[in-house]
C-alpha cells in the first residue's frame, strides 16, 4: 500500500501532482543518483566514486530523497562499524517507464560525445533482442504521440501553481560525469531544473509567444528568456517557440513522469494539474511501454540495459 510521504514544499498554494514531481525530480543529480541505483548502486562511496560528486551535494540529495520517500536506509556492517545503504523504495522503482523514455529519446535525437562513448543497449528478455520502446495507450493499445492526444489543464489550477521553491541550489552546471551510464546531456537540460520542464509543457499546452509563457508561468523575464533561449538552441523549440520534432519527440518523457506523479503524489494529497486525452478512445492517456521489436508490453523485470564493459565498475561501486 502505498504510505503518506512528505514532500517538501513552499508555504503558500499546494503544488500539483506534477509540480510536486518536478520540484524533488527537477534535479539533475537527483536524476544521476537514481539511475545509478537503478543499475545497483546502494552506498555512499558507490554514487561518490561512479559521479565524481561532492560530499556535500551528494549528502543533501541523500537526505532529500530518503525524506521524500525515493530511497530507503538499511543497515550494514564494514569494517566492525554499522554503516547505511540506501534502496529504492516502491515510489522511485515506478519511475522505470519515465528513466526508459530518457534512455529512447536520447538515444534518438542527442548526438553523443565521442569520448563517453553510445548508450548502452536495451535488452528485452521477452524477444531474446537490443529493442527501442513504443509509447502506447493502455485503454486500446494504439500508439500514441503528441498529436494523437488533448492535453488540457484543471480548472483553477495553473502550470505556475505547481512548482514549489527550489530545493537545491542550481550549481552543477557543467560538472557532471561523461561516461557512457551517466551522461544524459540533452534530458538534463530540460529536466535538469524545475523550470525547463515547466517551459516544455506550457509549449505542449499550445503557448507560443514570450507573453504567452510569461502570463502561465508567472515566471520572471530573465528566467524565462534563458530557458527558451536554451531550448532554442538545442533544437527542442524553433524561432517562435514552436516545439519541434526533437521537442513533441519528449511527449514520452513528459506523459510518464505526469502519471507517476498523479500516481505517487497524488497520495499526498496534491491535485493533478494536467490531464492528458487519447484522441481515438476518448480516454485519459494511461502510458504503457511496448517493445518495438515484438510488440509486447515492457515489464520493470523484462528488460535490461547491456552495460558491457561498464559492468565491473557497476559490480565494484555496489560493495
Amino acid at each position: 500500500m502505498r504510505g503518506q510521504v512528505a514532500v517538501p514544499s513552499a508555504p503558500g498554494p499546494e503544488p500539483s501532482t506534477i509540480g510536486a514531481a518536478l520540484g524533488l525530480l527537477g534535479d539533475t543529480w537527483t536524476l544521476l543518483i537514481l539511475q545509478r541505483a537503478y543499475l545497483g548502486i546502494r552506498r555512499y562511496g558507490g554514487w561518490r566514486e561512479a559521479l565524481q560528486i561532492s560530499e556535500s551535494v551528494l549528502a543533501d540529495r541523500l537526505r532529500t530523497m530518503t525524506a521524500a520517500g525515493l530511497l530507503e536506509t538499511r543497515p550494514y556492517r564494514d569494517e566492525g562499524r554499522t554503516r547505511l545503504e540506501y534502496r529504492l523504495t516502491e515510489r522511485a522503482l515506478d519511475l522505470w517507464p519515465f528513466f526508459l523514455t530518457v534512455w529512447s529519446w536520447e538515444r534518438a535525437w542527442v548526438p553523443r560525445d565521442p569520448a563517453s562513448g553510445p548508450l548502452p543497449d536495451l535488452l528485452h528478455d521477452g524477444c531474446g533482442r537490443a529493442v527501442d520502446i513504443v509509447l502506447t495507450c493502455g485503454g486500446c493499445g494504439l500508439p500514441v504521440g503528441p498529436r494523437d492526444t488533448v492535453t488540457t489543464r484543471s480548472t483553477g489550477v495553473a502550470v505556475s501553481r505547481s512548482l514549489p521553491s527550489r530545493l537545491h541550489p542550481r550549481r552543477t552546471r557543467g560538472t557532471l560525469p561523461s561516461d557512457p551510464l551517466s551522461a544524459f546531456p540533452g534530458t538534463c537540460e530540460i529536466l535538469g531544473d524545475r523550470w525547463g520542464t515547466a517551459v516544455l509543457a506550457a509549449a505542449m499546452l499550445g503557448m507560443r509567444t514570450f507573453s504567452d509563457f510569461r502570463r502561465e508561468l508567472e515566471v520572471s523575464p530573465d528566467v524565462l528568456s534563458d530557458r527558451l533561449r536554451r531550448f532554442v538552441a538545442h533544437g527542442v523549440l524553433a524561432p517562435g517557440y514552436r516545439l519541434t520534432d526533437k521537442g513533441r519527440a519528449t511527449f514520452p518523457i513528459l506523459a510518464c513522469l505526469l502519471a507517476w506523479a498523479d500516481r505517487w503524489m497524488g497520495a499526498d494529497g496534491h491535485r493533478p494539474a494536467l490531464t492528458i486525452v487519447h484522441r481515438d478512445c476518448a480516454a485519459q492517456l494511461d502510458p504503457v511501454l511496448v517493445c518495438a521489436g515484438c510488440g509486447e508490453p515492457l515489464g520493470r523485470r523484462t528488460v535490461r540495459f547491456d552495460v558491457g564493459e561498464q559492468r565491473s565498475a557497476i559490480s565494484a561501486a555496489r560493495e
